[in-house]
C-alpha cells in the first residue's frame, strides 16, 4: 500500500486583467498579466516523488480519508465528487481589482449550487502608500448601493485602509471589498470562486468590451455594515518552530512559522496541512522548497526533517 509522504504541487497560473508580469520574487517574468496562482485546487498536481502527475482530485477519490483524516468529507457536502475545502494562492495586482462580494453558504447554495467563500489575506508585500478597500465609509441602503456601482460614485464611498507586510485580512461574506495595486498577497480561503461585481472601474479587456457586472446579486448579499481591519500576528506555542497565528474560522486556519535550524515536523492525523513556503530554502522530507513552492502534509504522514534557515511559510488546515 502507497504510504502518503508530503506531496509537493505545482502552481497553475491564471490570466486576469488586473495582473501582473513581474511574479518576483515566487516565479519570473510572466509573457501576460497574471493575476493568481493556485495550489490547491481539485486540478493541481504533484511534481515530485511516486505520484508526481497526480492531481488533487484523483489523490482524494484514492485515498478519501488518509489524506485529508478520519472523518473528514472529501465532497464538500455537495455529494458531487471531489472536493478539497480550501483554496490556497497568491495575488499579484498591477492594477485595483474589482469592487466585489462573496456570498455565504445558504445564498451559495441556493443560487450558484455550490459553497460561498470565506477568505483571509496575508500581505507578503506592499509598496509605500499602498492600500485596500474594506467596506464603506458609511452604510448604503441597498437602492443607494445599486445606484452608486451604476454611477461611478462607489469609487468615494469605498472605506480605504493603508497596508503593509506581514499584516492579515479575514475577509467573511458580504464584506465588500478590492484590493491595491501595489500589493502581494497569499490567499486562504473556502474553494469557491464565486464573486460578485459590483464596480470595475471602466476597464476593458483587449477586445474593447468591460466585464459583466453583478450589481443585483452583490447588493442582496452586501452587508455594508461590515469594516474589518488588518491585524497582525499573534505568537503561540510551537514544536520545533515559531508559530504565529493569522485567522481562524470553521472553514479554515492560517498560521505563520518561521525557523533558523532544522527541526522535526509533526504531522496531524486527524487533518490535512497546506504548507506555502513565502521566505527563505532549504528541505522539507528531502525535498528541496524555495519562495513559490507549496507542500501537502497527509494526514497519514510520519514525522519528517526539516531544514533550512530564515524560512517562512504560510500553513493552513482545516480546524
Amino acid at each position: 500500500m502507497t504510504r502518503l509522504e508530503p506531496l509537493k504541487l505545482r502552481p497553475s497560473f491564471r490570466g486576469k486583467i488586473w495582473g501582473s508580469t513581474d511574479l518576483a520574487p515566487f516565479f519570473g517574468k510572466a509573457g501576460s498579466p497574471i493575476g493568481e496562482a493556485w495550489y490547491t485546487h481539485e486540478q493541481n498536481t504533484v511534481v515530485e516523488g511516486p505520484l508526481t502527475g497526480r492531481t488533487i482530485g484523483s489523490l482524494l477519490d484514492e485515498f478519501g480519508c488518509r489524506l485529508m483524516g478520519a472523518g473528514r468529507r472529501t465532497d464538500g457536502g455537495s455529494g458531487k465528487g471531489a472536493y478539497f475545502p480550501i483554496l490556497t494562492k497568491l495575488l499579484f495586482p498591477a492594477q485595483k481589482l474589482s469592487v466585489q462580494v462573496h456570498p455565504d453558504d445558504t445564498y451559495a447554495f441556493e443560487h450558484e449550487n455550490g459553497p460561498g467563500k470565506t477568505e483571509m489575506w496575508y500581505v507578503l508585500s506592499a509598496r509605500p502608500g499602498a492600500c485596500i478597500a474594506l467596506g464603506l465609509v458609511e452604510d448604503l441602503p441597498p437602492d443607494a448601493l445599486a445606484r452608486a456601482a451604476r454611477s461611478g460614485e462607489i469609487e468615494k464611498c469605498l472605506r480605504w485602509v493603508p497596508i503593509s507586510a506581514g499584516q492579515t485580512v479575514f475577509v467573511p461574506p458580504g464584506v465588500l471589498h478590492t484590493l491595491g495595486a501595489g500589493v502581494v498577497i497569499c490567499e486562504i480561503q473556502q474553494n469557491s470562486d464565486i464573486t460578485y461585481r459590483l464596480y470595475d472601474f471602466g476597464r476593458v479587456d483587449r477586445s474593447g468590451r468591460q466585464r459583466p457586472l453583478n450589481i443585483d446579486r452583490a447588493v442582496q448579499v452586501a452587508d455594508v455594515r461590515l469594516r474589518p481591519l488588518p491585524t497582525a500576528a499573534e505568537r503561540i506555542a510551537g514544536g520545533g518552530c515559531q508559530v504565529e497565528h493569522l485567522a481562524r474560522c470553521r472553514y479554515f486556519a492560517g498560521e505563520r512559522l518561521s525557523w533558523d535550524a532544522g527541526f522535526e515536523y509533526l504531522p496531524d492525523s486527524e487533518r490535512v496541512h497546506i504548507l506555502i513556503v513565502i521566505e527563505g530554502s532549504g528541505s522539507l522530507n528531502r525535498t528541496l522548497f524555495e519562495p513559490g513552492d507549496c507542500f501537502l502534509i497527509p494526514a497519514e504522514a510520519k514525522p519528517f526533517n526539516v531544514a533550512g534557515r530564515g524560512a517562512r511559510v504560510i500553513r493552513a488546515f482545516v480546524p
